[in-house]
């Protein structure tokens, strides 16, 4: 019989592990983080959802999101899922979710770098998916740790049973406790006790964050010419109603910030990190866009390590719509919001965007 098990992220906002625990939800797998060992991507709620688990007595696994396409990058993700599970013990395996477009050729190196270093430090590895990169991409490391395997199919539970060890099958989940949508999986495998590191270290109160202060976002929009560059909500980017914008131009005065759009001839474009400057003659990796309508925005606000952290927030009114959408607030998906700005069905003609 499976069970019933949630994976999260700071996308599910505040939870109230309480109301999951008594919901009968099994168990829960939490991301630690993305990418590099790099502070500012810990996942905002890894600290307090860990926590609490620990707390409640539900059993836990981990993911960290990947980006690697060399072996640096993936011994840094390494690093950075060690840096964070030190001195805890799990129930469910630690697993590098590898879906990132651009990192199939590379996915089963990392995957085995870092797995081989989590078996190391005395973890039970597993690898996360979807059923194409498993069957396209990963096959020389199939096998040979634990599977956690995402298609979001309405088919009988068992279905991959015997196949994989975990089954994701849909992001559309309710459950008490956590406000909106959460991905929701079957659970095959028996709860174990990943070995805790021979050193444990003792919990250590967080060090107190600085205020970073007033963060202005600056930004330009393309429609048949560059317009002049808007700062925070002093006022709005782009011609006005029903003309496209085809580029965008973003950069932050601290910190900086992740981002990519969606447009009509190609989908999502790869993401692209901009600090306090942009470069409007680059259009591969200074500007957003190429040359096409844009259909949709998504931004995440990576605030300096040792700072209280910051978000940003964003909205863009569309063709045939000259009011604003709901402001959409990093990636969240809580309340409703889908992650991102924009409809992925008519083109952008306003943008806007500021830092709390």
């Amino acid at each position: 019989m499976s069970k019933l098990i949630i994976d999260v992220s700071y996308h599910n906002g505040v939870i109230n592990w309480e109301r999951v625990k008594a919901s009968g939800c099994a168990g829960a797998i939490l991301r630690c983080g993305y990418g590099d060992d790099i502070a500012s991507q810990d996942d905002k709620q890894w600290v307090r959802n860990l926590a609490e688990c620990e707390r409640l007595g539900i059993p836990v696994g981990v993911y960290l999101y990947s980006y690697a396409t060399c072996d640096r990058q993936a011994q840094s993700e390494l690093d950075h899922i060690l840096r964070l599970i030190k001195g805890h013990t799990f129930q469910l395996p630690i697993f590098l979710d590898v879906e990132e477009p651009g990192t199939q050729g590379y996915a089963p190196k990392a995957c085995e770098i870092v797995c081989e270093g989590l078996k190391a430090a005395g973890y039970t590895p597993g690898i996360y998916a979807s059923l194409s990169w498993f069957s396209n991409h990963l096959g020389s490391v199939r096998g040979k740790y634990i599977e956690w395997m995402a298609r979001y199919k309405n088919l009988p539970e068992d279905t991959y049973k015997g196949q994989y060890a975990i089954w994701q099958y849909s992001s559309d989940g309710q459950v008490d406790g956590v406000s909106g949508r959460v991905d929701v999986n079957y659970c095959y495998m028996e709860f174990g006790g990943s070995a805790t590191p021979v050193t444990p270290s003792a919990p250590s109160k967080p060090a107190e964050k600085k205020d970073l202060g007033q963060v202005d976002i600056t930004y330009q929009a393309f429609t048949d010419r560059w317009l002049p560059p808007v700062v925070n909500k002093i006022d709005w980017a782009g011609k006005g109603d029903n003309v496209s914008i085809k580029w965008l131009a973003i950069k932050v005065s601290k910190g900086s910030i992740r981002c990519r759009v969606y447009t009509r001839k190609n989908g999502w474009l790869p993401y692209l990190t901009f600090g306090n400057s942009y470069d409007l003659n680059d259009k591969v990796n200074g500007i957003l866009g190429d040359g096409s309508e844009i259909l949709a925005v998504e931004l995440y606000y990576i605030t300096p390590e040792g700072y209280k952290y910051k978000m940003v927030h964003y909205r863009v009114s569309v063709r045939d719509n000259s009011n604003f959408y709901s402001e959409q607030i990093d990636t969240l998906k809580t309340n409703g919001a889908d992650g991102y700005a924009g409809d992925k069905k008519r083109f952008v003609d306003k943008f806007q965007a500021w830092i709390e």
